[in-house]
C-alpha cells in the first residue's frame, strides 16, 4: 500500500545495512509480526459456525471449544506482541545507537573549516530531533509494514477463500490508494526537511541565549532574544502544521476510498447471500472480515508522514556520515627539531585573501613573537601549522618536508597549543589536563604540569583538589584558571613545537608574574609560536614579526625594532596592547 520513491528506497535499504549486524534478533522480530498477523483471520472464523449452526447445537458442541480456542488466540497474540515490539525497538535503538556514534566520529574528525560554517544548534538536532524521527521510520514503518501488509493480504486471502469474485473487486482500489499516497509523500518530505532546519536554528537560539545570558542581562536583551525565539518557534510549528495538515488529509482520504470499497463489497455480499449463494454463516464472516481491513489499511496510510518524516531525517544524518572528514593519510614524521619554513604562503577565508605571500623561516628552538593589529592574519598563520586550515597557495615545510606528506596524528602529537579561547571538557581539572593522548602520562608528570603551570596553587583551594570538577567549559573557574589548565596541558605534551596564541591574556598581573619562569622553561628546547598580546611575551621573543593585511611589515628583536622607529617602535610606543 505504501508508494516508495527510488530515493527514499535507497535512503532505507542504506538504513537497513545498519541492521544487518542485529539481522537475528531483528528477523525474529519480523516473524513475531507475521505470526501475529497470520491469526487475524481466526476471530471472524469463529463466527461462522455460531451463525451457521443450530442455536442449541451451538450450545452443546461449542460451549466449550470457542472460549478456549479465544482465550488461547488472544494469549499467542499477546506473547507474538510482546516478542515483535520488544524485539523491533531493541534493533532500532542499537541502530540510532550506531548511526550516532557514526555521526559523532564523522562531526569530530572534520576540518575547522567545517565548524566555522556549521551552526552549533543545527549539527546538535541532528543527534537528538533527526535521529529520533529516523527511530520512527525504523519501528513503526516497518511494524506497519510488516505486520499490516500481512493482515491485509491474510484478510484478503480469507476473503478470497469464502467469496473469491467478491475479494478480488478490492485489489481494483489499490492503484488509486497508490496515486494518492505518492502525491502526497513528496510534499510531506520536502516540509520535513524543512521542520528540520527550523528546530536547528530553534536549538541555536536557544543554545545562544544560554552561552550568553550575561550579555543578555547587562544589555537587557529579554525581548530581543525572546523575538529570536518567537520567530524560531513560529517556524517550526508552521513547518510541523504543514506536515500534519499533509498527514490529516491522507488518511481520511484513503479511508473514504476503502470505506466505499467495502460498502460496495458488502452490498455485493448482501445480494449474494439473498440468492442463496453464500450461508449466514459465510455472509457475517465475510462482512467481519472485510471491517477488521479498515484498521490496518488506515495504519498503513499514516505511516507515510513517519516514512516520509524519517526519510528526510536519514537524508541529513547521512549528509553528516558521508561529509568528507580530514585526511589522515601520510607518513608518520616521529619526533622532529621543528625547523619551520612558510614559503610563498597564501590563504583565503569566505572568498576574502588573509594572508598574501608570507615568507618565513623559523630554526628549531627558536621563539618566534607574531604582533600587529587584530584581523591582521596572525592566528591564521599559526594555525596553518598544525593543518587546521590548508593556505590557498604556497608550502608550509617542517624539517624540509611539506606537511602535506605527514599524517594528521603524527603531525599534531609534534605540536602543542594553548589559545585564547580556552576550551575545558565537564570533568575535573585532573582529567582536563590528563586529556587524550596525555592520559598515557604518569600521576607525577601530571602533578609537575600542573605545579609548572601553577594549577595546583588553585586546585588546593577547593576539597577535591585536583578531583574538582571545572563544569561546563570551565564555569566554576575564572578565566585566568582555565587558562593555566590549558597550559598545564602543553606541559604535559611536552611537544618539540609549541603554539601559543594569546596564551596569557586572561592571566591577571600576579598569576602572569608566576607562569612568565614556567614558560621560559617550557620554551628552552623547542620551537614556539607566540601570537602576542602582552609586551611580557613580546620581549624577551628571539623574534618579533609583525603582520599587518595579511603581509610582513617588520621582523627583527624587541631592541631592533624598536631602533628602526617603525611599525612597532610606534605601537610600542604609544602602549599599544597587542591582539590575536
Amino acid at each position: 500500500m505504501q508508494a516508495f520513491h527510488s530515493d527514499t528506497s535507497k535512503i532505507y535499504v542504506r538504513l537497513l545495512a545498519f541492521v544487518k549486524p542485529h539481522w537475528k534478533v531483528f528477523a525474529l522480530s519480523i516473524a513475531a509480526m507475521i505470526g501475529l498477523a497470520s491469526t487475524e483471520w481466526i476471530l471472524p472464523a469463529l463466527v461462522k459456525p455460531l451463525i451457521d449452526g443450530d442455536f442449541g447445537e451451538t450450545q452443546g458442541s461449542l460451549a466449550l471449544h470457542i472460549p478456549l480456542v479465544l482465550i488461547t488466540l488472544f494469549f499467542v497474540r499477546g506473547v507474538l506482541s510482546y516478542i515483535a515490539t520488544v524485539s523491533l525497538n531493541w534493533v532500532a535503538q542499537t541502530t540510532i545507537c550506531d548511526l550516532r556514534m557514526r555521526m559523532f566520529d564523522a562531526l569530530i574528525r572534520q576540518p575547522a573549516g567545517f565548524y566555522d560554517k556549521s551552526g552549533t544548534g543545527n549539527l546538535i538536532s541532528k543527534f537528538t530531533f533527526d535521529v529520533t524521527q529516523v527511530a520512527e521510520a525504523s519501528t513503526r514503518v516497518i511494524t506497519v509494514a510488516v505486520k499490516d501488509s500481512a493482515v491485509v493480504l491474510v484478510l484478503l486471502g480469507y476473503l478470497t477463500y469464502l467469496n473469491w469474485r467478491l475479494a478480488i473487486f478490492l485489489i481494483f482500489f489499490a492503484p488509486l490508494i497508490a496515486i494518492v499516497v505518492r502525491r502526497v509523500s513528496k510534499k510531506m518530505r520536502n516540509m520535513s526537511s524543512r521542520l528540520q532546519g527550523s528546530i536547528g536554528e530553534l536549538n541555536g537560539v536557544a543554545g545562544e541565549a544560554i552561552k550568553g545570558h550575561l550579555e543578555i542581562k547587562i544589555y537587557s536583551g529579554y525581548s530581543h532574544e525572546g523575538s529570536r525565539f518567537l520567530r524560531a518557534v513560529h517556524h517550526a510549528r508552521k513547518f510541523q502544521m504543514k506536515v500534519v495538515r499533509s498527514s490529516a488529509m491522507v488518511v481520511p482520504l484513503i479511508q473514504l476510498i476503502v470505506a466505499t470499497g467495502i460498502s460496495i463489497l458488502i452490498m455485493l455480499a448482501l445480494k449474494e447471500a439473498t440468492d442463496s449463494a453464500m450461508t449466514r454463516g459465510d455472509f457475517v464472516s465475510f462482512v467481519t472480515a472485510t471491517a477488521l481491513l479498515l484498521p490496518p489499511i488506515k495504519r498503513l496510510a499514516g505511516a507515510n508522514e513517519f516514512l516520509q518524516r524519517g526519510m528526510a531525517a536519514a537524508k541529513s544524518v547521512f549528509t553528516l556520515i558521508d561529509t568528507p572528514v580530514e585526511n589522515n593519510a601520510g607518513r608518520v614524521c616521529g619526533k622532529v627539531q621543528g625547523q619551520i619554513e612558510f614559503a610563498d604562503i597564501s590563504a583565503r577565508y569566505d572568498g576574502q585573501e588573509v594572508l598574501t605571500k608570507i615568507s618565513l623561516t623559523i630554526r628549531p628552538g627558536e621563539t618566534v613573537a607574531f604582533v600587529g593589529k587584530s584581523g591582521g592574519g596572525k592566528s591564521t598563520l599559526v594555525n596553518l601549522l598544525p593543518r587546521f586550515y590548508s593556505p590557498s597557495n604556497g608550502v608550509i615545510s617542517l624539517d624540509g618536508v611539506n606537511i602535506e606528506d605527514f599524517s594528521l596524528d603524527s603531525l599534531r602529537s609534534n605540536i602543542g597549543y594553548v589559545s585564547q579561547n580556552i576550551v575545558l571538557f565537564n570533568d575535573t581539572i585532573h582529567n582536563n589536563i590528563a586529556y587524550g593522548a596525555n592520559c598515557a602520562a604518569s600521576e607525577e608528570q601530571i602533578l609537575y604540569a600542573a605545579e609548572k603551570a601553577q594549577v595546583l596553587a588553585f586546585a588546593g583551594q577547593f576539597s577535591d583538589g585536583m578531583q574538582t570538577a571545572v563544569g561546563e567549559n570551565g564555569s566554576r573557574l575564572s578565566g585566568g584558571q582555565k587558562q593555566r589548565i590549558a597550559i598545564a596541558r602543553a606541559f604535559l605534551k611536552d611537544a618539540p613545537i609549541l603554539i601559543m596564541d594569546e596564551a596569557t591574556a586572561a592571566l591577571d598581573n600576579e598569576a602572569e608574574s608566576l607562569i612568565q619562569q614556567a614558560l621560559k622553561s617550557l620554551r628552552y628546547g623547542r620551537t614556539n609560536l607566540v601570537v602576542a598580546h602582552r609586551l611580557s611575551t613580546v620581549i624577551e621573543a628571539d623574534r618579533i614579526v609583525v603582520i599587518d593585511k595579511g603581509t610582513i611589515l617588520e621582523t627583527g628583536t624587541h631592541d631592533e625594532l624598536l631602533s628602526k622607529k617603525g611599525v612597532y617602535s610606534h605601537l610600542y610606543s604609544t602602549h599599544y596592547e597587542f591582539e590575536g
